[in-house]
């Protein structure tokens, strides 16, 4: 009970610390509630440019979606969640390493990759909350058609979709600490997840391989299912392929991406560089 308060604890300070980093810049707060209609005015725009009015139908036919704000909305939470993910924990441990501070948290009697787990919650739930709000309005034109157990399916099935993306992170973290500049690696894999899982444009427009290897990241089956459900109003059963898939991922990258982790922290510390910035 005592590893359990001290972690809660942390988590706590942690949280309260970030926040408090974060809601020194407020004006970001708008530029996140802007995203989803920029982002989809920008499509909007290219549609009309190359189509002109036979945009909307030309996307109804390509997609089976009649409603492609909401669809662009989607893939834009879902591109932001992934990029979060994957990236805080390997910014965290960069921004310690630049002030410094990088070295005291191994005084702490929790483990480090612990540490740097917990600075996802506080920046997971502001962009959460700032995401919702902007999309709530989209939301209620659709979810008065949905089935309340489909909504909380969406919530598990979005719950274990992030997991492997933590695992995903963890791979980020020890690449910072061992060559201490995540952005090269990360905006690498970032330009892959997002050409590979469909955030704006359906995986059908790839040729057959393509979309095999695109089957190994966990937003492409996180997009698909969330459209399923909130666009088209399809139930997903349980026996899904996808829903094994994810199933698969959630357990095998953590384990990947801690093994990787302790690795080039081990080694890290036998060579004296954790204090190399």
């Amino acid at each position: 009970m005592k590893k359990v308060r001290d972690i809660i604890t942390i988590a706590w300070a942690i949280f309260e610390k970030e926040i408090k980093i974060w809601l020194r810049y407020p004006a970001w707060i708008f530029t996140f509630i802007a995203l989803p209609y920029m982002v989809s005015g920008f499509f909007y725009g290219i549609g009309y440019a190359v189509a002109g009015s036979n945009a909307l139908t030309n996307f109804a036919e390509n997609t089976g979606i009649t409603n492609p704000f909401l669809f662009y909305t989607i893939g834009t939470a879902m591109l932001l969640t992934s990029q979060l993910i994957i990236n805080d924990t390997a910014s965290s441990i960069r921004n310690e390493q630049l002030r410094g501070t990088f070295e005291l948290h191994y005084l702490a009697p929790t483990p480090t990759y612990v540490i740097w787990f917990l600075h996802v919650i506080p920046h997971a739930t502001i962009t959460f909350m700032v995401l919702l709000t902007a999309s709530l309005p989209l939301f209620f034109t659709e979810l008065n058609m949905i089935d309340p157990l489909s909504l909380v399916l969406c919530g598990i099935i979005f719950i274990i979709g992030i997991i492997p993306l933590l695992g995903i992170g963890l791979v980020m973290s020890a690449l910072t600490v061992r060559f201490k500049e995540p952005w090269a690696f990360s905006n690498t894999l970032n330009a892959a997840i997002s050409l590979l899982s469909g955030f704006f444009y359906p995986l059908t427009v790839f040729p057959e391989w393509v979309r095999v290897v695109s089957q190994i990241l966990p937003t492409t089956h996180l997009v698909q299912i969330f459209r399923e459900i909130i666009l088209l109003n399809r139930d997903i059963l349980l026996t899904d392929y996808r829903l094994l898939i994810l199933a698969f991922l959630a357990t095998s990258y953590p384990i990947i991406g801690f093994s990787v982790y302790r690795r080039w922290e081990e080694n890290a510390k036998k060579r004296g560089e954790l204090s190399k910035h």
